[in-house]
């Protein structure tokens, strides 16, 4: 006989498969079912806390602390109060096993911003003059004027950078956010009419134009556009700049800009840029010997020759 009591977790997981609590919940859904008779008794502790500490939130701003301390997260913190099952019983075999590989990834982000963060401030606490060599806490331009997402990246993705191009550093960011925050929701794929990305999540159209920089800062005397097309998707409010900041960090940052908003775009004139040449090839025979043949008679035009 098997006498094993059934846990918190595996009783939720039963009750969502008999589809006795929605799929997006809060511990209120759950209380007639673990504390009422014939149920298994929770004490209230576990019904109104075990949720919020087995969590990681959707949006990246917050992980429970038994995540926190290296526990594989169960819920998503979709809301205030509200919770999904990362492995809901309602979605298929591939799709639970991608949210669970999701889950656990934007865990390891959490811990490692967790981490570096409090070593930043153990560095302060010892010098007041020590400089962080990246950006991790939000920029003071971000606080109420530009959108912004951080991006913990873990080893694996920080090797996967290092033979990048800046360019292809901040398209590669962009995409590990979009993924990571929507999982397979998100669908990506390449422009290619004038702008860097097509993004469509839950039937929300957006497209993106990339821009990166190596400086933990926005860098506005660098931010260029330079093709006609993508002003004209940028000016008819029909894409947006992600301008991805300190993207050989450990926590590149992503600033979402919309025009008229954020920036404005003012044409610059254009030059042709020519080589200047080295003074001996522009003066090819200086040093050379010369003569003159007959110089005191009148010469034709057909009739000059340059000699050696």
């Amino acid at each position: 006989m098997n006498d094993r009591r059934v846990t918190f977790w595996e009783h939720v997981y039963g009750l969502r498969a008999r589809d006795l609590i929605p799929r997006v919940w809060r511990t209120g859904d759950l209380r007639p079912f673990l504390a009422g008779p014939g149920s298994p008794q929770f004490a209230l502790t576990t019904i109104n806390v075990c949720p919020f500490n087995s969590s990681v939130s959707t949006d990246g701003a917050k992980v429970g602390d038994f995540v926190a301390k290296g526990a594989a997260p169960k819920v998503w913190r979709v809301g205030r109060g509200q919770f999904q099952l990362i492995e809901d019983p309602g979605d298929d075999g591939a799709t639970r096993e991608a949210e669970k590989r999701r889950a656990m990834n934007r865990a390891d982000q959490l811990r490692l911003r967790m981490k570096l963060t409090s070593g930043r401030r153990g560095a302060a606490s010892v010098s007041t003059h020590a400089r962080p060599t990246s950006q991790i806490e939000p920029l003071p331009e971000s606080s109420n004027r530009y959108p912004s997402f951080s991006v913990a990246l873990n080893p694996a993705q920080r090797q996967e950078l290092a033979s990048l191009s800046t360019a292809d550093k901040a398209v590669f960011i962009v995409r590990t956010h979009l993924s990571d925050r929507y999982g397979h929701r998100a669908e990506i794929e390449e422009d290619r009419d004038g702008v860097d990305l097509r993004v469509s999540i839950d039937g929300r159209r957006e497209r993106v134009e990339i821009k990166g920089t190596e400086s933990p800062t926005l860098d506005w005397h660098k931010l260029k556009i330079s093709s006609q097309k993508s002003h004209d998707a940028l000016t008819s409010g029909d894409a947006s700049i992600y301008r991805v900041v300190d993207v050989s960090g450990p926590i590149p940052r992503i600033y979402v800009l919309t025009h008229g908003r954020h920036f404005t775009l003012e044409p610059e004139p254009r030059w042709a840029v020519t080589r200047v040449l080295p003074e001996d090839d522009r003066y090819s025979l200086r040093g050379e010997p010369y003569r003159y043949d007959l110089p005191h008679e009148p010469v034709a035009s057909d009739d000059w020759e340059l000699r050696p």
